[in-house]
């Protein structure tokens, strides 16, 4: 398994990520222990571990763990023993993330730790429960981002305990670093999952004029910003040339090219109303269906005698009472836009349908578009 979260670790690919002012985290996973002391040799070892983190910025964490570990180490060809080691383990540790805006989030972090341990089998010491030893933590490791909430974490620690008695062993063989006290180091693999997540910070924005890199899997390009540049943007002057058949030849190459939601198609030579849609849960007109309805609006000024009834809907989403309501709203906005371009309000009748006549599927988002309509209805 260690040669697997090293391969983890130096292959996942590096790319932008957000950042959060502050977070809470649980996880869990397993756990491969290698002991240093005065033991012959190990046989085999597992464990598994439980924990929670809480993040109080981009960079500083404090982690509760608890973890259980089982030390089973070979016989001794001279004494005959084979010691076994059962510990639980409870830690609190502080973690500093040095790479907190890459798709991998490596770490480091000390803490200190309770161990609660049994030896069977032991030389020196009883088969009894030792409770509440002392021990520091070194700890590197690192982050994967699996999904927005859901994190793999890959970890090394090593454990020095305030005793030499943890291998049921007393002897000049200690830590990892040397010395009497015994110690142990683990791997250890799991998942993290956030269930409460701060607010989103600027940490890892890039800089004004920056570009992300090759890998990017995000964009920093603010799009709605660059929106309101444009239409903000006021000419230094308007060009005395301004070629208005132009522009009329291409307002009507643009309608040609709407589809009508609903078109009443008569005979030839009679006139044709073309209906509008609008966006999910408003009556509100969009900007793109006034030259729509300004049409209209000349079409009915040049025919005085035509009366029209004005048909509002709505898509199948939210209760009937509240569609019906929607729908009769749309159908007076568009009243109210066409009496306010001249045709008289006499010759404009309401109806609302609410959600009952679909032109579309409603079960699809585009068919949902479709069905939030207006529509004209000549009447003789």
């Amino acid at each position: 398994m260690r040669w697997v979260l090293f391969a983890l670790l130096l292959t996942a690919p590096m790319f932008a990520q957000v950042s959060y002012k502050d977070g809470s985290a649980i996880g869990f996973g397993i756990s491969s222990p290698r002991l240093f002391g005065d033991v012959y040799s190990e046989y085999w070892n597992f464990g598994g571990h439980l924990l929670y983190q809480r993040d109080f910025d981009e960079v500083n964490s404090l982690r509760l763990k608890a973890d259980f570990l089982k030390f089973t180490c070979r016989q001794d060809p001279v004494t005959g023993l084979q010691p076994k080691t059962t510990a639980i383990g409870l830690h609190v540790d502080y973690l500093y993330k040095f790479t907190p805006c890459s798709a991998v989030k490596m770490y480091f972090g000390t803490g200190v730790s309770a161990v609660n341990y049994q030896v069977d089998g032991a030389k020196d010491i009883n088969n009894k429960w030792v409770v509440g030893e002392l021990g520091i933590t070194f700890i590197g490791g690192a982050l994967f981002d699996l999904a927005p909430e859901w994190l793999l974490r890959a970890e090394f620690n090593h454990n020095t305990i305030s005793t030499d008695k943890f291998d049921g062993v007393y002897g000049a063989q200690g830590g990892l670093f040397g010395g009497t006290l015994d110690s142990y180091t683990t791997m250890e693999l799991g998942v993290m999952y956030y269930f409460n997540r701060g607010e989103r910070t600027k940490y890892c924005d890039l800089p004004t004029g920056a570009t992300t890199n090759y890998y990017s899997s995000g964009s920093n390009v603010d799009y709605d910003k660059i929106k309101k540049m444009i239409d903000d943007a006021q000419p230094k002057h308007i060009p005395a040339d301004i070629d208005y058949a132009k522009i009329e030849r291409m307002i009507d190459d643009k309608l040609a090219k709407i589809q009508p939601v609903v078109a009443e198609k008569k005979e030839a030579g009679e006139i044709v109303l073309v209906g509008i849609n609008f966006d999910n849960n408003s009556p509100k007109i969009r900007p793109e269906n006034y030259a729509i309805l300004s049409q209209a609006a000349a079409t009915l000024l040049a025919n005085p005698s035509v009366k029209v009834e004005v048909q509002g809907y709505a898509d199948a989403k939210g209760t009937e009472k509240k569609n019906q309501k929607l729908s009769q709203q749309r159908a007076e906005r568009v009243k109210s836009y066409l009496v306010a371009k001249g045709v008289d309000a006499s010759r404009l009748t309401l109806a609302a349908f609410g959600d009952k006549k679909p032109v579309a599927d409603d079960k699809t988002s585009d068919g949902r578009a479709l069905n939030r309509r207006v529509e004209f209805k000549i009447i003789k």
